[in-house]
């Protein structure tokens, strides 16, 4: 493979969707407009360098990076040390 791949997957009425951009702008223009994760593959191994959610968000804006759980759904690593943002209470 040639430089990055950037592949985008996100859900609309229970229905996964996904595709594959080779140029990194389009691929978060279009994560960031369906809250969908993705996910950057480099290398002739395809290796995954990153995967970011778009849905959750730091406090400026910018994509978390995604947490990888085991089959049975417990959080396995956290690819980030930095902590999620605080929710806060409706109306307060």
């Amino acid at each position: 493979m040639k430089g990055n791949a950037y592949l985008v997957v996100w859900w609309m009425s229970q229905v996964p969707y996904a595709a594959v951009f080779d140029n990194q702008v389009a691929a978060e223009a279009a994560a960031s407009v369906r809250n969908a994760l993705m996910v950057t593959v480099s290398g002739k191994d395809a290796q995954i360098d990153s995967v970011h959610d778009w849905y959750r968000r730091d406090e400026d804006g910018q994509p978390m990076s995604a947490e990888w759980r085991n089959i049975l759904g417990q959080l396995q690593v956290a690819l980030t040390t930095k902590k999620p943002p605080a929710l806060k209470a409706a109306g307060a």
